[in-house]
């Protein structure tokens, strides 16, 4: 018998978390037992008792709210499935996607198994509006699955199921980073050895929401990106020197970051060029000069005169 445990945290999410608990519960199969737990964390909706109509089918946890990471970690530490799919409370799970994962992680020894999904949103009545069908960049991964999911490598986390071993080596979701630790839990994988693979079918749907932090607070999204980008090139860094592709990536990522940091006029953008300039490597011609003139203009001043030079 195999044993799955699904951890729902959940915040504020009445309007849906009975579907997405619905979804979670019909993953049970032949052999296969489904432990649900929702974590309800500091929900001022009517969420908690949506959750508890579901008792004693699933587990429901509450208590103050603490994000998603704390929610997400509470659930691991409740939890006693040998694999673990991390379900957002607003996001589905499709008919048999968890025994077909299953499949795949038997068949390709694999710690992590990735399937495919599908964004939707809502018309407003209710009814599904399906955005696009999606998958992972897999030859990405093969090449370097550290190098891919630091740079263009994500899915939700409805369409990833991870082995408890990998879980607990791990350690856990990433506090530090309230808008991106699904993402850097996935590099985490990679970078303790996960072997991973791919289940081609569709697996899950994707809420996209209009107000959710990564779209709708674009500093908070680039201050998430900066600690990702430093803690990465830290953990990289302890198993030895730097090496070219890992220099790159670093410095793309660091120009991204930056240039958004810059853009809102936010503090840490220095932080992030002098990362830059300790990679040792030639500067993109923004680093060279936009540090110079926020500082002697300010940040409004320096976007102006930076703005002459086209895309610098």
């Amino acid at each position: 018998m195999t044993s799955v445990s699904v951890i729902i945290p959940c915040y504020n999410a009445a309007a849906t978390i009975a579907e997405t608990v619905d979804s979670a519960l019909a993953q049970a199969a032949d052999r296969v037992t489904v432990e649900v737990i929702v974590i309800n964390d500091g929900s001022t909706d009517s969420s908690l008792e949506v959750a508890r109509r579901f008792e004693p089918q699933i587990r429901v946890l509450t208590g103050p709210n603490q994000g998603a990471s704390a929610a997400r970690n509470r659930g691991i530490a409740e939890s006693t499935g040998q694999w673990i799919v991390f379900l957002d409370a607003d996001d589905i799970m499709e008919p048999r996607s968890l025994i077909q994962n299953l499949t795949a992680a038997r068949t390709q020894n694999a710690d992590v198994v990735i399937c495919d999904w599908i964004d939707f949103d809502d018309d407003g009545s209710g009814s599904f509006v399906e955005r696009a069908h999606r998958s992972i960049d897999w030859p990405a991964m093969q090449a370097d699955p550290e190098i891919a999911i630091a740079t263009r490598v994500w899915a939700p986390t409805a369409a990833i199921l991870y082995s408890r071993t990998i879980v607990e080596r791990i350690g856990g979701f990433n506090p530090r980073l309230p808008i991106i630790q699904d993402a850097r839990f996935l590099f985490d994988a990679a970078h303790q050895g996960a072997r991973f693979a791919r289940a081609p079918h569709i697996g899950a749907r994707y809420r996209i929401l209009t107000g959710s932090l990564s779209r709708s607070n674009a500093t908070l999204f680039a201050q998430d990106l900066l600690v990702n980008t430093t803690e990465i090139g830290t953990l990289w860094r302890a198993r030895g020197p730097l090496g070219d592709l890992q220099r790159r990536t670093l410095m793309d990522m660091l120009n991204t970051t930056g240039r958004a940091l810059f853009a809102a006029g936010h503090p840490d953008y220095f932080a992030a060029a002098q990362a830059q300039r300790d990679l040792e490597m030639p500067l993109p011609l923004h680093t060279r000069l936009a540090p110079v003139l926020a500082r002697l203009l300010g940040f409004c001043g320096a976007r102006r005169v930076i703005s002459m030079f086209g895309r610098a």
